[in-house]
């Protein structure tokens, strides 16, 4: 027997949800002996109909561009996805934009999509969420996110005075983080996402955020939004274009990485090193070959927190920041208070921008 979907009054906000898979969308996997799930299994829509009333509550309009776990991130996901936003977010019969991601690469997206959205289109709430369990696990959180952020998504578009800054990052656990500031802090629990910078998703949130004292070195909202057409869904140079990492440990292991980028002379190399970034003096002859062959490099640390910033114990490659190219960047820089992740983000935008201005 044929079902109906009930009739939606055309008075309830328009909410749309892009969905791209993620452990929120996943199920656990029949008969395994195991904790084990596959991710990317339901669609955006199912998700909602599997919240009792969710569904009533606005007119909605789905999208899935990809279904994923997010641990398969590609550069052109990322591209895919900032295109839907970008056109949603100019599209007059939406009123609020939801995203289900994957937990994975969280970071990642989040932070590309706050470097590369243009400032001017973020006059509606643009809201984040995720999981970390499956969706029929027992005590899921996905339901529960996801509501969540539908609330606050609706709370923020009809009851924020005219003018003040709209939400843009993620909702998990009962708490927001602005986009530039989302980090996943454990591999494990529900409360990965908790940080330093979380606060509650109320109509104080703005407040509450600028008085934690975010840090200024993680760059501005839409700073590299001109390198890409509102369009774009895939860029050759941009997915071409090598970030080597290099994870430095005891061992000759970092000095044989190095050595051998020296023959492929990729875009940028970031030397994730121990402590304050110091990296190892055997490390330091190879790198200034780099440097002298036009290779960005950037001293960042394996340290999840602390951020690394001029001078401390490591000094070796200072003399390279007055070596300037044609852009007049500094080809040696560190990594500030980014994460590793958002670092080699940022770094590729970087090189993006300096390698589109030089061959202009």
């Amino acid at each position: 027997m044929m079902t109906t979907r009930p009739q939606i009054p055309e008075t309830l906000p328009r909410v749309a949800l892009v969905a791209t898979g993620g452990t929120i969308a996943g199920t656990l996997t029949a008969g395994s002996e195991n904790w084990a799930y596959e991710s990317a299994k339901l669609s955006g829509e199912r998700l909602v109909m599997g919240i009792p009333g969710l569904l009533r509550r606005a007119q909605w309009h789905f999208e899935q561009p990809y279904s994923i776990g997010s641990q398969n991130l590609e550069l052109a996901h990322m591209l895919q996805l900032r295109a839907v936003l970008i056109r949603l977010l100019q599209a007059p019969n939406i009123d609020a934009i939801l995203v289900t991601h994957g937990t994975d690469t969280m970071e990642d997206m989040l932070y590309f999509l706050y470097l590369t959205l243009p400032p001017g289109l973020l006059i509606k709430p643009l809201i984040f969420t995720g999981a970390m369990l499956p969706s029929d696990a027992e005590n899921a959180d996905g339901p529960a996110n996801l509501s969540g952020a539908f609330d606050f998504a609706l709370e923020s578009a009809q009851g924020g005075p005219i003018g003040v800054d709209l939400p843009f990052g993620l909702y998990m656990q009962g708490l927001f983080t602005p986009a530039q500031c989302v980090e996943k802090h454990s591999t494990a629990g529900i409360d990965a996402f908790d940080g330093p910078y979380s606060v509650l998703p109320d109509e104080k949130w703005l407040g509450h955020f600028e008085a934690l004292g975010a840090p200024a070195d993680i760059g501005t909202q839409g700073q590299f939004s001109t390198l890409f057409d509102p369009a774009t869904q895939i860029h050759p140079l941009f997915e071409a274009m090598e970030i080597a990492i290099v994870f430095c440990a005891p061992g000759n292991g970092p000095l044989r990485q190095l050595t051998d980028l020296l023959n492929r002379k990729p875009a940028s190399v970031v030397v994730a090193a121990p402590g304050h970034g110091n990296i190892p003096e055997n490390c330091v002859p190879v790198l200034r070959r780099l440097l002298l062959n036009g290779v960005s490099v950037v001293r960042a640390s394996r340290v999840a927190a602390g951020g690394v910033v001029q001078g401390g114990e490591f000094n070796a490659l200072d003399a390279f920041r007055e070596v300037v190219n044609s852009t007049n960047a500094a080809l040696f820089s560190e990594s500030g208070s980014l994460s590793l992740s958002k670092c080699v983000v940022y770094e590729r935008l970087r090189v993006l921008a300096r390698s589109l201005i030089g061959n202009a």
